[in-house]
C-alpha cells in the first residue's frame, strides 16, 4: 500500500510537467494568418469571387479568433489544474516525510528520483515508466486473468 501511495504521488508530480511540455511543441499561427490560409485555400479550390473571398475571410477570421480564445482559456485551465496537482502532491509528500525516519526519507528520495527517470524515459518513446524493470513492482499491471 505504501508503494502504491509513493507511485501515485510521483506520478502526479511528473505528469503535470510532461503535459505542459506538449503544448509548447508547435508554434501557433495568428488568427489572421489562419484565416488568410483557409481563405486562400477555399478561393483556389472553389474559385471564389473577390466579394465572396472578402466575406469568407471575415467569417474565417471571426472563427479563428474564437478558437484562439478557447485555446487560451483551456491553457489557463490546464495551468491552474497543474498548479493545484503540484500543490496537492507537495502536501502529500510533506505528510509522508513527516512520518518517515531520516533513513527512510533518503530511500524515499531515491525511489522518487528513479521513478521520475523511468517516467521521463517512457515519455520519449520508450517502453513507459513500467517497462524498464523485470517485475511489475506491485503496480497493478499483472497479466493474470480473474
Amino acid at each position: 500500500m505504501k508503494k502504491l501511495i509513493m507511485i501515485a504521488a510521483i506520478f502526479m508530480m511528473t505528469y503535470a510537467g510532461a503535459f505542459a511540455q506538449r503544448g509548447q511543441q508547435k508554434e501557433m499561427q495568428s488568427p489572421e494568418q489562419r484565416a488568410e490560409k483557409m481563405t486562400a485555400k477555399m478561393t483556389e479550390e472553389l474559385g471564389l469571387s473577390e466579394d465572396q473571398k472578402q466575406k469568407i475571410y471575415q467569417i474565417n477570421l471571426e472563427n479563428a479568433k474564437k478558437r484562439q480564445e478557447q485555446r487560451e482559456s483551456m491553457q489557463a485551465e490546464r495551468e491552474a489544474k497543474r498548479a493545484e496537482m503540484q500543490a496537492q502532491a507537495k502536501a502529500q509528500n510533506d505528510q509522508i516525510e513527516a512520518i518517515l525516519t531520516p533513513e527512510q526519507k533518503t530511500k524515499w528520495e531515491e525511489v522518487k528520483k528513479e521513478n521520475r527517470k523511468e517516467i521521463r524515459e517512457g515519455s520519449r518513446g520508450g517502453k513507459g515508466h513500467r517497462g524498464g524493470k523485470g517485475s511489475s513492482g506491485g503496480r497493478g499491471n499483472s497479466s493474470t486473468s480473474s
